[in-house]
């Protein structure tokens, strides 16, 4: 019994040792986004609680403490919000103000508070159907989310494993059994049949570790995973990657409008190239897995034949090298800017728009004559010799 109770404290503490290390990890880490990072740090920090809380009550002769445990099963409260969170980054959606990022934790930082001053309303019913209506709130945003922008989210699974984002859809997906789990446990005890205690302390230790892991992955994972990460991929990539350009440029514009008559004047090109220059800095078509001739054209309010009149005779480029040429400009900003410098390369492959890192690199060997981390690599020495 002994050695029992001596091998589950060593567990915990080692649950809670390496939340630790992958808190530290992250906060200190100078690879991928800083945003990103700090969603999994939050969601890391909670969940060195239950570990730490079944440490203690091991520790102190099964007598826990009680603001530690009450905090310990107010946690699902956050895990809607946090999902929801790791979604929007992972789609590079825009960040929430900080006003919106306190309202979603307003109801956790309130049941936390009534948790810690021993009040009983946490635990009154009305709390806990407010807390499954948010459960399932959290879970129809998240999955709209995920419908409105699919063409993102398959690109994301299937093209850009190799960045940091990718792994956010499994912190989601962690986040989103965890809920499950908690509503279980909860349903149970409206039943009145109390779940194991080992059920519970050995369930929050299996999220934690895998959440720890995720973390872990989403820094490091390039350096494990893809030994080209920031380096030239292989030929035959290349090659894969120049085949499927062909195949993408012959699809949507394989019959574009033929060019009957020069329609737009020297001065109404200009204007609307200054039209189409606003929309690139509002709307960031380049980054729409969706965007053709047909759609950019109906956000200018024009016709196809128009669009591909500016595009071809007066800004001399096809529809695709026009967005890739956005694709490249972005990535370029980021590769040179010092706010981006914990982005790795195929994190900017993925923020830019681009279809797969193979494309990235060869549109950006192509017009820079070198691989990207050679090129940001060169424009650090020059930063710092200047």
């Amino acid at each position: 019994m002994i050695d029992y109770i001596e091998t589950q404290k060593a567990w915990f503490l080692f649950s809670f040792s390496l939340g630790c290390w992958t808190l530290l990890t992250l906060l200190l880490s100078r690879r991928g986004e800083r945003r990103s990072r700090l969603t999994m740090a939050a969601f890391v920090a909670l969940l060195m609680l239950p570990p730490l809380n079944a440490y203690l009550s091991l520790a102190r002769g099964g007598l826990p403490l009680a603001w530690l445990e009450a905090l310990s099963y107010k946690l699902t409260w956050a895990w809607g919000p946090l999902m929801l969170m790791s979604l929007r980054q992972a789609l590079l959606l825009p960040a929430p103000s900080a006003r919106s990022i306190g309202l979603h934790a307003l109801p956790l930082l309130l049941v936390g508070a009534g948790a810690l001053s021993a009040a009983d309303w946490p635990n009154a019913p009305i709390v806990l159907w407010l807390l499954l209506a948010q459960v399932l709130a959290y879970s129809a945003w998240s999955l709209l989310l995920l419908r409105r922008h699919k063409s993102k989210l398959r690109n994301l699974l299937l093209q850009h494993r190799d960045s940091s984002y990718y792994w956010l859809l499994y912190l989601a997906l962690g986040l989103f059994a965890a809920t499950c789990f908690d509503l279980m446990i909860y349903a149970l005890v409206g039943l009145e049949k109390l779940p194991p205690q080992a059920l519970l302390q050995g369930a929050a230790l299996v999220l934690a570790l895998y959440v720890n892991l995720i973390a872990l992955f989403a820094v490091y994972q390039p350096e494990i995973f893809i030994s080209q990460a920031e380096h030239e991929p292989a030929p035959e990539s290349a090659a894969l990657a120049l085949a499927e350009d062909k195949v993408e440029q012959a699809m949507p514009e394989a019959s574009p409008p033929a060019l009957r008559a020069v329609e737009l004047s020297p001065a109404a090109a200009r204007e609307l190239s200054e039209q189409l220059q606003q929309l690139v800095e509002l709307h960031k078509p380049h980054q729409d897995e969706e965007m053709s001739l047909a759609k950019l054209a109906a956000l200018l309010g024009v016709s196809s034949h128009q669009l591909s009149e500016l595009l071809n005779l007066h800004l001399g480029s096809s529809f695709y090298d026009y967005l890739n040429e956005l694709r490249y400009q972005e990535a370029l900003q980021m590769l040179e800017s010092q706010d981006q410098a914990t982005l790795t390369v195929a994190d900017i492959a993925y923020r830019a728009g681009f279809n797969n890192r193979n494309s990235f690199y060869k549109v950006f060997k192509d017009k820079t004559g070198v691989a990207p981390a050679e090129y940001r690599k060169s424009k650090r020495l020059t930063q710092r010799t200047a």
